[in-house]
């Protein structure tokens, strides 16, 4: 599930596919340079294939990319202290669950996918209407629990209108049954959101301004 990512414990393994990264760029000598992932602005943000924008967390995230299509593109995750599953992600996404232009509906149909497979029962705590860096928005609380695997699960999701599309970020907590959420993680998430900005148009804008020259 796409916006209810769940990585088990295995740092290790992530250590290792950095080293194995790591000698394969420095025995392609020949190859050709390619641009950064992400380039520091100092000023606090970063800059993520000179596309997108934003203030990143503080040291101990994981950063998450899809650089070659799939259900998101760049995300957050940390493993935090307590039992299994006690992590945190928070993604970006451009493609969320629907297709409806309408926040309402849109998000009506995200929740009935939201966490689907997971066997989560979740609870819609709240919605509110806002504006996110200039942009209609709609933000959804959702809380639920899965006694079977003895878990739980917190979210919020922000669904925004980027001209005739919905884009979306989402950040997920999961906790033991037995242990607290934590707030800081979804600071940290605020901080990403209301910082994102859009470095250049995508190809969705582009190909609507074509088509306004057109007269269609």
């Amino acid at each position: 599930m796409k916006t209810g990512i769940r990585v088990k414990r295995i740092p290790g393994i992530l250590v290792a596919i950095g080293l194995t990264l790591g000698l394969l760029s420095a025995c392609a000598t020949t190859a050709p340079e390619k641009v950064p992932t992400v380039v520091p602005t100092g000023q606090g943000t970063v800059v993520f294939l000179e596309k997108y924008e934003f203030k990143p967390p503080p040291q101990g995230w994981i950063m998450m990319k899809n650089l070659e299509g799939g259900d998101f593109e760049l995300g957050f995750m940390r493993f935090e202290k307590g039992d299994f599953p006690s992590q945190t992600t928070f993604i970006y996404d451009d493609q969320p669950y629907g297709s409806s232009q309408d926040l309402e509906k849109r998000s009506d149909y995200y929740c009935t996918k939201f966490l689907f497979n997971s066997g989560i029962d979740l609870e819609i705590k709240k919605r509110e209407r806002l504006t996110i860096n200039g942009r209609e928005a709609l933000a959804i609380y959702m809380e639920g629990q899965n006694q079977i695997t003895k878990e739980k699960a917190k979210s919020k999701v922000y669904l925004v209108k980027k001209g005739s599309r919905i884009i979306s970020f989402v950040c997920t907590q999961w906790r033991p049954l037995s242990a607290s959420f934590s707030q800081e993680p979804f600071d940290h998430f605020e901080a990403f959101v209301r910082s994102f900005k859009f470095v250049k148009k995508d190809f969705y804008e582009s190909f609507e301004e074509e088509l306004k020259k057109i007269g269609l």
